[in-house]
């Protein structure tokens, strides 16, 4: 699991600050100088990230996938990740862990049983304890997209999953915007049924006609906001894309959450060794940050 391999490296790491980036990220080069900035300027804040956008040299269909990603009825909430908002204070639906910065003293380890959004969790508990978080648009850096449909299909499945898992074992997390997408996945399912059954009416299909004209609605603002009409189909496709994948995948890992249900995240053994322990490497050595890269390319279909 992703945690398992961070845990070390967080567990060895000796700066103020850990930044965890992916292996697919391209950082500008005053990343550093305006996060250390931004540090000293909040040195009451714990977390600090921005969005990861997309790279503008990239093809076409992954320039459409990271404007619907940045949308709101595309990724509701967390679209904030992946397009520049206002800075200010945040929670952990502003943050991903391609893009993330914790002080290493208020750090925690990872669960080592979740499939993804381990930081999700990480970043729950921090707000917990009251850690205050920032997000600062200044921190951005490109991030590359999915190159196929079917991979960036399995992409949001496994976001799905993650999040899935994380409800399971820690339900204070749970937030609406989390699981509209399973009940819309759940709704056509049973709607299949009726239909099938020849009990389908105009009432039952009234919910498909608008969610419809919601995917032609954010189709159509993302073509426009690139500047593209002939993108209008790909973005209303990825849009459903989007919804269903991550709906299935979150259904999959709630009902099968990795390990005993039930079990609070709080004090997990599976957090993993010597990496449980609040502050295992001693005093921060403060005005340097250690940068712990994420595997991005989880899946295969990345590279």
């Amino acid at each position: 699991m992703p945690g398992a391999a961070r845990n070390p490296l967080v567990q060895s790491a000796r700066g103020e600050l850990l930044l965890f980036l992916d292996d697919d990220v391209v950082p500008p080069p005053e990343l550093l100088a305006n996060l250390a900035r931004v540090a000293r300027q909040y040195p009451f804040v714990s977390v600090f990230g921005g969005p990861n956008e997309t790279p503008p040299e990239s093809p076409q269909f992954e320039i459409v996938q990271g404007a619907v990603m940045s949308s709101l009825i595309g990724a509701g909430p967390v679209s904030r990740r992946y397009g520049a908002r206002t800075p200010g204070f945040a929670d952990e639906r502003w943050f991903t862990l391609c893009n993330l910065a914790i002080r290493r003293v208020s750090m925690l380890p990872f669960l080592t049983t979740l499939v993804c959004a381990e930081e999700n969790e990480v970043l729950a508990e921090l707000r917990a304890q009251n850690e205050v978080m920032r997000y600062e648009p200044c921190l951005s850096v490109l991030h590359n997209r999915r190159r196929t449909l079917r991979s960036f299909a399995r992409q949001m499945f496994k976001y799905g999953r993650g999040r899935g898992q994380l409800l399971a074992h820690a339900p204070e997390t749970f937030r609406l915007a989390f699981v509209v997408p399973s009940m819309l996945v759940a709704y056509l399912g049973a709607l299949a049924v009726l239909w099938a059954c020849g009990l389908a009416t105009g009432l039952t299909l009234a919910p498909v006609a608008l969610y419809a004209v919601l995917v032609v609605a954010n189709a159509a603002k993302v073509s426009w906001t690139l500047r593209n009409v002939p993108a209008l189909p790909t973005a209303g496709l990825l849009t459903v894309v989007v919804h269903l994948s991550y709906g299935a995948g979150l259904i999959c890992g709630w009902l099968r959450p990795g390990h005993e249900p039930g079990r609070s995240p709080l004090g997990d053994p599976h957090r993993g060794g010597p990496a449980a322990e609040r502050d295992p490497v001693g005093e921060p050595a403060s005005g340097h940050a250690a940068i712990i890269g994420s595997r991005a390319a989880a899946s295969p279909d990345r590279h």
